[in-house]
Formats: structure tokens, sequence, C-alpha cells
């Protein structure tokens, strides 16, 4: 159990037409994650999550189209101690979005499901990690 309270946020597994798999490193971190981010007030975990993405890669999603893929609890990967208490959609890009590393974001890259390669000193985040292998373990 951990002292402080989860920290809550809405996270994104964004697909583009190849099937490939957007992930995100933030500024003076290693690890890479899915777009997303914590609620502002009022917000649900829809419109954070399209909010995010906005402020994040630039992208647009239709709040129809989050397809809700579960609330999981992990270790915060870039806060040392916390819980992340994360509710993680699917959604695929728009069809001719133009997606930018933005806002906090150092580095975007887009991986195959089955294939997933990092660049050099970086590292999956327990939630990424997690979420990529039951979708893996889902399409075998």
């Amino acid at each position: 159990m951990h002292p402080n309270p989860p920290i809550s946020v809405s996270a994104v597994v964004l697909v583009d037409g190849d099937g490939r798999i957007a992930l995100v490193r933030k500024h003076h971190t290693r690890f890479f994650i899915f777009p997303g981010g914590k609620p502002e007030r009022g917000e649900d975990g829809v419109t954070t999550a399209v909010r995010e993405v906005h402020e994040e890669l630039g992208v647009l999603l239709d709040a129809d189209t989050l397809h809700h893929l579960g609330d999981y609890s992990t270790p915060a990967a870039n806060e040392a101690g916390a819980e992340l208490f994360s509710q993680v959609y699917q959604a695929r890009l728009p069809a001719g979005a133009s997606v930018t590393a933005q806002a906090e974001i150092a580095e975007l890259i887009w991986v195959e499901l089955h294939d997933v390669e990092l660049p050099t000193a970086t590292e999956l985040a327990p939630l990424s990690g997690m979420i990529l292998e039951e979708m893996a373990r889902l399409s075998s």
C-alpha cells in the first residue's frame, strides 16, 4: 500500500492506419508512456483523454470514437513511490491527422504491437508494458 493517494490519469492507446501504436516520453524522463495525463477539475476520463492528446500531439479525437479498454493500477513511472490509477482508452488516428510531439513531450515513437523497439537508455512504463502485452496476447 502506498502512503499517498494514487495519481489519476487518462491514457490513450493511439493506433495509426498501419496498426502502429504511439508512445511518448516527457522531457527529463526515460520512460515511454501512452499519451494522456491528469484530469482538470470537472473532467471525466474521456474528456481528459481527448484534451491531453490534443495538447501533447496536436490531434483532435472524437470522444465518441474512444473505446474504454479498462481501468488499471500500476506503479507510476515518473513519480517514484507513487501509484497510478489509469483509465485507458483506445483510439484510431483520424485519417490525414498530423501528429507532432509538443507541450511536455520530448519524443514520440510509433511501435509495432509485436515488436516494440525503444531508443537506448529508455524503457516502457509499467502501464505501457502491461497494456501492450495484453493487446499482443489478445491479437495472437
